[in-house]
């Protein structure tokens, strides 16, 4: 305790991040300072310590700083901190479940609406946050009857319009016939009305049916007038709750002996367009001014978009100042602070009741409403001893046959079922003699390095098919990347076998247990999607290689047949006149390549036999 005190006297009085870590080396709490030595300080007093600071003294016995330039970049590198070691001291959301959001990537090309758990600063645009994903997707069913924008992942490489156009639920931006400067309006409608500007909506969709009837667009204009009407129905039945119009969230609490619950109500426009909750485990010895504090730091600094007000249950301390760094970057400031009046304290009792009855619910029904956390990944969060349940994880594996084609893929589960949008496949690159091993590193270090560079949110959980090996090579990629602190698990060939940095003996679970059989159920699922892919390359290939060397078969032709024919063994199987149909193809090249086929019908059955 001596050599602490000595350290501590000599910190610097500049703002910075300090860590206090146990005999082990683990990080038990981070905090942030102006004056680095003097809050430090404040550590080392034997009286007036609360419960919870004494217990963290009392297992203290190591003590890293971090000297930053300003206060702002402490808070910063502390959020990044508590969110990479999750200490035990510190006041954290529990990150069992994410909220829903609506993502529209402004710009894009053709923008599409997507529900998404994942906030990131892409440049696109976020709304939100929803509690649940079932009313969030009603909610933009409702939408697309007056507001038609598409939901598909990417319409510009659709060939056709899907069902939703011909029940008119989109516009479909994927016609070519389609006005795409008409359709970026109606995405533009679109996010004027999740902002809360229903008003101004109304006034343009009123100008657009003027100007389409002085035309003589009556078509047109009757279409705005029903979309009009659409609106104002829409309109009746938002909540208006604050009649200032005012883009502000509005913080609610509840706490119990065991936990705090933090309400957010989502009021753009002066209508409750959502609302959602946050959970806090293990706060008896916090204050809320504390909680409050935490959740605004926690929150508000991840967002991409930021309300114009905040208003705070309980005042704060340092409300202005994070105000300030909050609003730096924005178009308008960003405002923190209590109810100044009547109207606004009745808006705050009406977060703080959801709050109590939110956090009641959760503790009489054990979950939440509709984010229920499977329990295979429960179980992984004690299997594997991770300071919070893996609810987004990502597996790899390898597929190549004799070296040839290698090819890599990566699944994403979110709460243990399969996110089929996020799976990625890697085509490996590596020309040595052919190295499972080099081929896994190789895969991992391309995920993650891209991961980084689009800023997309990490795993909380990697999974790598194989063992020791496979581990320790996907360990050292995401150590290149400076990821070293991402949980990584090897699910070894016999499956009940799970290697990790803590465990290098293995981990045996229990055969009926419910972390294995999704365990293997993301194996499965990894295994399978590789050698889809694996496949696919490998029948390109051998498509390629046994077409080039037909007579008067060139690149276009052999493009044409494949589009035509699918596959090969679909070229084979076709007639003369069937192969003279397809573009770019005489009776005489057709009638050449069929003799050229039966010719090689023997070889080309070999071929086929040893490369499935």
């Amino acid at each position: 305790m001596a050599e602490l005190r000595r350290l501590v006297d000599d910190l610097p009085l500049q703002p910075g991040v300090y860590l206090w870590k146990d005999r082990e080396g683990k990080v038990l709490y981070v905090g942030k300072a102006k004056e680095l030595r003097k809050r430090v300080q404040s550590y080392m007093r034997r009286r007036g310590l609360d419960r919870k600071t004494w217990e963290l003294m009392q297992r203290a016995e190591d003590l890293e700083t971090i000297v930053t330039n300003t206060e702002r970049e402490a808070l910063l590198l502390e959020m990044t901190l508590i969110k990479k070691h999750q200490p035990k001291y510190n006041i954290s959301l529990k990150d069992d479940r994410r909220h829903a959001w609506i993502r529209i990537d402004t710009t894009s090309p053709i923008p599409t609406v997507e529900v998404t758990r994942d906030v990131s600063k892409d440049g696109a645009r976020y709304f939100g946050p929803y509690g649940s994903t079932k009313r969030l997707d009603r909610f933009l069913e409702t939408l697309r009857k007056f507001l038609p924008v598409a939901i598909c992942k990417r319409p510009e490489s659709v060939k056709r319009e899907c069902m939703d156009f011909h029940i008119q639920r989109c516009m479909g931006p994927c016609r070519d016939d389609v006005d795409k400067h008409e359709y970026r309006k109606l995405i533009e409608q679109l996010c004027l009305f999740l902002e809360g500007n229903e008003a101004l909506l109304a006034d343009v969709i009123r100008r657009e049916m003027a100007a389409a009837s002085e035309s003589l667009q009556f078509e047109r204009a009757a279409l705005l007038r029903d979309r009009l009407m659409d609106l104002e129905i829409m309109m009746r039945r938002q909540q208006v709750i604050d009649t200032d119009g005012h883009n502000r969230d509005v913080i609610g609490i509840s706490r119990t002996e065991t936990s705090s619950l933090i309400q957010v109500m989502v009021i753009r426009g002066g209508m409750l367009i959502g609302t959602d909750h946050f959970l806090f485990e293990e706060t008896l010895e916090t204050s809320d001014e504390d909680l409050v504090t935490a959740f605004v730091e926690q929150f508000y600094f991840e967002l991409p978009q930021l309300p114009d007000e905040i208003l705070l249950p309980t005042p704060i301390p340092t409300q202005t100042q994070l105000a300030s760094w909050l609003s730096e970057g924005c178009s308008t400031p960003v405002t923190i602070r209590p109810p100044s009046d009547t109207r606004e304290q009745e808006l705050v009792r009406m977060a703080n009741n959801n709050a109590m009855r939110s956090l009641r619910k959760i503790l009489i029904l054990g979950e939440s409403e509709d984010e229920i956390v499977d329990n295979g990944v429960k179980d992984l969060k004690e299997v594997l001893g991770l300071s919070h349940v893996p609810m987004h994880i990502e597996c790899f594996d390898i597929a190549n046959i004799q070296g040839t084609d290698p090819t890599g893929s990566c699944v994403v589960f979110r709460n243990g079922q399969p996110d089929n949008k996020k799976y990625r496949m890697f085509r490996v690159r590596v020309k040595e003699t052919p190295d499972d091993y080099a081929m896994m590193r190789e895969v991992v270090f391309r995920r993650y390095k891209g991961v980084l560079e689009r800023g997309e949110p990490l795993p909380d959980l990697v999974i790598v098919d194989g063992g020791k090996g496979q581990l320790s090579v996907a360990q050292s990629a995401l150590s290149e990347l400076g990821l070293d602190y991402l949980p990584v698990a090897g699910l070894a060939k016999r499956e009940e076998t799970i290697f990790t940095s803590d465990s290098p003996e293995g981990i045996t679970l229990a055969r009926d247990s419910d972390a294995l059989r999704l365990l293997q159920r993301i194996r499965d699922e990894a295994h399978r999607f590789a050698q889809k892919y694996h496949h696919r390359l490998r029948e390109k290939h051998f498509t390629g290689s046994l077409l080039e060397d037909a007579p008067g078969i060139g690149p276009k032709r052999r493009k044409a047949l494949i589009e035509v024919f699918g596959t090969i063994e679909g070229v084979r199987q076709a007639t003369v006149a069937q192969l003279a149909q397809v573009e770019g193809m005489t009776e005489k090249a057709a009638t050449e390549l069929r003799t050229w086929l039966d010719s090689r019908k023997g070889q080309v059955d070999n071929n086929e036999s040893t490369e499935t």
